[in-house]
């Protein structure tokens, strides 16, 4: 299996330029198109829930690149139901889980959802979020648009376990845009588009959510998607 699998990494190398050290156990590269912000949290309409990149725009080579993997490496070798549109689709679900215990503050419900570092981390930094701010995150499926697959990132081990099996991980980093009560927004402004932007750009802007889900794909483990990174922002705030 392992020789198949690198045979495919050579392939994707001189199809895409992809380095071959994109499936190395290593953290998600950060190739992304990137958001500078003041990181003083009390001026923020939602504050940083953990340190990670903030991502907007989708780039063509990563959705290139994401469907190739997605082709020839996820379906034939670790999972022959995935595809991308499902799992776009899950993963908005799971976004709004997520958001609803966020804006309540009860975090019991999605803490299987989270890998233990990922809801620590956001347990902690929601606990410094004011009502205001936490009500932010009050977002409901309606609310939750524009959402793809950023990114797609497979990890595999370079040294056998005890039992000759590989390790092997596949992360995907899901980036959606949202309005909380959109649809409300829209019918007070009669419809009218430039009314309704002017009214989001006095709230904020758009909010925008990144999701990073890892699952373990190695021999023998059952495993499903966990978050195990997360973040909201907003378009136009300080």
């Amino acid at each position: 299996m392992k020789s198949i699998l690198h045979q495919n990494v050579k392939n994707l190398t001189k199809l895409s330029g992809v380095n071959p050290s994109t499936f190395k156990r290593h953290t998600l590269p950060s190739v992304i198109t990137c958001r500078c912000y003041n990181h003083n949290n009390s001026d923020r309409i939602i504050p940083e829930l953990m340190e990670f990149p903030q991502l907007y725009t989708p780039k063509i080579t990563n959705t290139i690149r994401n469907r190739f993997l997605a082709a020839t490496l996820i379906r034939p070798y670790f999972d022959k139901d995935f595809t991308i549109g499902q799992f776009c689709s899950g993963a908005k679900l799971a976004a709004h889980q997520v958001s609803q215990s966020l804006a309540t503050g009860d975090l019991s419900d999605i803490e299987d959802s989270l890998t233990p570092s990922c809801f620590s981390t956001v347990s902690r930094n929601l606990s410094l979020f004011s009502m205001k701010q936490r009500a932010e995150l009050d977002l409901q499926l309606d609310d939750i648009s524009n959402h793809y697959l950023y990114q797609i990132g497979i990890m595999m081990d370079d040294q056998p376990d005890e039992f000759g099996n590989y390790g092997r991980q596949v992360e995907c980093t899901w980036v959606a845009q949202a309005f909380k009560d959109f649809l409300s927004l829209v019918d007070e402004c009669g419809g009218n588009p430039m009314d309704v932007k002017r009214a989001m750009d006095a709230q904020g802007g758009l909010t925008v959510l990144n999701f990073r889900f890892i699952r373990d794909y190695s021999k023998n483990v059952e495993d499903s998607w966990t978050i195990n990174a997360l973040n909201y922002y907003k378009v136009l705030q300080p």
